[in-house]
C-alpha cells in the first residue's frame, strides 16, 4: 500500500466538499493510504500572497514543516490554488537560503524546514504515481460515451520552472485520465485559459466574460461536460453559468465534474454517494451518455449568497 500525506485546503470543508470525498474514496480503491497534516492551516491564497511577502511563504511553509514530520515523501493537493502556494513556496525555500532562513524564523516553535517532501497536485499524483494502467485497471463501469473537455486552468502547470508538469499551454495528463475511464477527451483550445479566479466576488463581470469563453469553446468541442481539478474553476464555471448564459443569451448545459467525481463512478462508486446533487447546471443528461445512472437525492439548494461568500477562502 501506498503512504502519502494530504492537504486538503479550506475549500474541501466548504464548496469542494465532493471533491475531497471523492479524492478519499479513489485513493482507497487505488489503494493509497492518507495521512491528513495534522493542526494544518490555510495557505493563504489568494490574499496572503498579495498582501506580505512574509505571510505568504509563512502560511505554506509551516504546513511543509508539518508533513515533513509524518516521514512520507510527497504531499498531494486537491486545490489547484493550495498546490501553486505549497509549490511556489517549496520552489523558493529550496533556492534561496537566505530567504529560507528568513521565513524560518516565523514559525518558530514548528520545526525547521528541510526540503525533504516533495510537493504534488493531486492530478498529478494520480497521473505520476498511480499511472494509468492501474487506473485503467480499476475500472468496473467504463464511461463510453461521454465526451469531456478537460479544463485545468491557470495554475496547474505553471509556471513551468517551478511545477515541473505537463505541458504549461496544452496539458494532457487530464485528458489520458478520462481516456483510461472509458471517455473521449474533446480538442479544446481553452484548456489553461483563466477563469477569472477570485474575481467572482469584487468584479463579477470579469469572471462572466472569461468563463464564457471557456464555456463556448468547451461546447463547441462537442463536449457533454466540463472536468476540472481546481475548486475555484469549478465554482465559477458551475455556479456562475446561470448568470454566464443569461448575460450571452446562450444555453451551454454543460456540467462541470472534478474528476475524482468521475474516477470514483468508472470505479464502481454508488453515484448516490458522489454528491452530484451539489451541482448547479444538472447533471442527468451527461451521466446518461454512459446509461442509467441516478446521479442521488434531490439537488441540495444552496443560496448563492452562501456560495459566494465560501469561495472568499480561495
Amino acid at each position: 500500500m501506498k503512504k502519502l500525506t494530504y492537504y486538503p485546503g479550506c475549500s474541501s470543508h466548504g464548496t469542494s466538499e465532493e471533491f475531497d470525498k471523492t479524492v478519499k474514496m479513489v485513493m482507497t480503491s487505488l489503494d493509497v493510504q492518507m495521512e491528513e497534516i495534522p493542526d494544518w492551516n490555510c495557505c493563504g491564497a489568494t490574499s496572503a500572497h498579495t498582501l506580505s511577502e512574509s505571510l505568504a511563504y509563512a502560511l505554506p511553509l509551516r504546513n511543509l514543516v508539518l508533513a515533513e514530520k509524518l516521514d512520507n515523501k510527497t504531499i498531494a493537493i486537491p486545490c489547484a490554488s493550495c498546490y501553486q502556494r505549497l509549490k511556489v513556496t517549496k520552489y523558493h525555500m529550496d533556492n534561496n537560503p537566505e530567504l529560507a532562513l528568513r521565513i524560518n524564523t516565523t514559525i518558530v516553535g514548528e520545526g525547521t524546514y528541510t526540503g525533504k517532501v516533495e510537493v504534488k497536485s493531486m492530478l498529478q499524483y494520480c497521473y505520476e504515481e498511480i499511472g494509468l494502467e492501474a487506473i485503467m485497471a480499476r475500472v468496473t463501469k467504463p464511461l463510453s460515451g461521454m465526451k469531456l473537455a478537460c479544463y485545468y486552468g491557470c495554475l496547474l502547470t505553471r509556471p513551468k520552472a517551478i511545477t515541473q508538469f505537463d505541458s504549461p499551454e496544452y496539458p494532457i495528463s487530464m485528458d489520458r485520465i478520462v481516456e483510461a475511464l472509458g471517455a473521449q477527451a474533446t480538442e479544446f483550445d481553452y484548456k489553461t485559459e483563466c477563469c477569472g479566479a477570485s474575481f467572482s466576488i469584487s468584479n463579477t463581470e470579469v469572471v462572466i466574460g472569461l468563463s464564457g469563453k471557456i464555456l463556448e469553446m468547451a461546447k463547441e468541442s462537442g463536449a457533454d461536460a466540463i472536468v476540472v481539478a481546481c475548486p475555484l474553476c469549478q465554482s465559477n464555471l458551475d455556479m456562475r453559468q446561470p448568470d454566464i448564459e443569461k448575460h450571452f443569451g446562450k444555453q451551454y448545459h454543460l456540467p462541470v465534474f472534478y474528476f475524482t467525481q468521475l474516477m470514483a463512478l468508472a470505479f464502481g462508486a454508488d453515484p448516490k454517494e458522489l454528491m452530484f446533487n451539489k451541482h448547479i447546471v444538472p447533471v442527468e443528461e451527461a451521466l446518461a451518455k454512459i446509461g442509467k445512472v441516478e446521479p442521488g437525492p434531490e439537488k441540495i439548494k444552496k443560496p448563492k449568497k452562501a456560495l459566494e461568500a465560501e469561495s472568499e477562502v480561495e
